[in-house]
């Protein structure tokens, strides 16, 4: 960080191969937008290398410091009332599967998208606590500081986040198998 500090690209590079990819997976399943999360990770990128002096290794690690910074780009986006007018364009290269289980990877393909649409559906907080905690497989106490939450706060929010998945995608598939 002294190097991005000093005005080292090189050095900035160097963080976003080494942490790039975690900020971009966050990104992805927050926002649910390949597009959209390439932005976010460029943005936390800039970010990093704009704040490299008010970076403090006490308060949180580089990994944890990025994941913050993108958590609250993605918040920002989450809330912008131009964001629900988004249509996803990746969904249109969706190619159905020939693989000789067709019905298994449909199946797989299908449970997927019920955790994704249950997840979409989750406030902002509860959905970064989820991914975080069982995409990312941050620790509570790393996820907490991520969030600007005490860690009791933390595992209150990631239960009630888990409860709504549970609840949604057993309450659709229910849905599903009735009709």
């Amino acid at each position: 960080m002294a190097r991005i500090v000093a005005g080292d690209e090189a050095a900035l590079r160097d963080v976003a191969l080494l942490h790039g990819g975690r900020v971009l997976r966050l990104a992805q399943r927050m926002l649910g937008s390949a597009a959209e999360a390439d932005e976010v990770a460029q943005d936390t990128l800039l970010r990093v290398w704009q704040h490299a002096a008010d970076w403090d290794q006490a308060r949180a690690g580089l990994p944890g410091w990025m994941s913050m910074i993108a958590w609250r780009l993605c918040a920002d986006r989450l809330r912008a009332p131009s964001r629900h007018a988004h249509v996803n364009i990746e969904l249109a290269d969706d190619v159905p599967s020939r693989e000789p289980d067709a019905e298994t990877a449909l199946m797989r393909a299908q449970s997927m998208s019920l955790i994704q649409r249950a997840l979409q559906a989750l406030p902002a907080r509860q959905r970064a606590a989820f991914l975080l905690f069982y995409v990312e497989e941050v620790s509570g106490q790393e996820a907490a500081d991520i969030l600007g939450l005490r860690l009791r706060a933390f595992w209150s929010l990631l239960h009630r986040a888990r409860e709504a998945v549970e609840r949604q995608v057993g309450v659709t598939a229910a849905k599903g198998s009735s009709s």
